[in-house]
């Protein structure tokens, strides 16, 4: 090899090396030291754990906290619907279609969907009224941005 060529390949190897470690620490410091994602990673994050952001940091925590306790509790019913769905799956792409058995594993699911919802939506009200006045309203703005109770626009003309 020429010196030429190794002074071109040790140049890139410098510049590449500054990039990598540049974006090493970048990185390590949005994961450590940082409070906030940037506005644009916030935009479009959707559902129920992003309603809360308008709120003090200690009460976010403690919304997903709350949030957390409630799905693990609610482990058997999302359970129940995932096999349900299989179940109905399985029986739409049966050799033989058995119509009441679509039916009863379609209702199965519907009855866990439904329950998993009333166990969220409780754990929100309860969240809910922990809070002051001046907190519900910032929570009921971020459940209409963010949230289960925001406008879905486009979905029926």
């Amino acid at each position: 090899m020429t010196e030429h060529k190794l002074k071109w390949i040790l140049i890139v190897s410098l510049v590449l090396n500054v990039f990598l470690i540049g974006g090493v620490a970048g990185g390590a410091y949005r994961m450590f030291w940082s409070d906030s994602a940037p506005l644009s990673a916030k935009a479009g994050q959707r559902g129920l754990r992003f309603a809360a952001e308008d709120l003090s940091i200690e009460r976010q925590k403690e919304f997903h906290k709350t949030l957390r306790e409630a799905r693990r509790e609610a482990r058997p019913l999302i359970a129940a619907s995932k096999q349900a769905r299989i179940e109905v799956r399985q029986l739409v792409a049966a050799p033989t279609f058995d119509r009441p058995a679509v039916v009863a594993a379609i209702a199965r699911t519907r009855e866990a969907d439904i329950a998993l919802r009333m166990r969220i939506e409780e754990t929100l009200v309860n969240f809910a009224a922990t809070l002051s006045q001046e907190e519900r309203e910032k929570l009921a703005e971020g459940l209409a941005r963010r949230g289960p109770l925001r406008e879905q626009a486009n979905l029926v003309k």
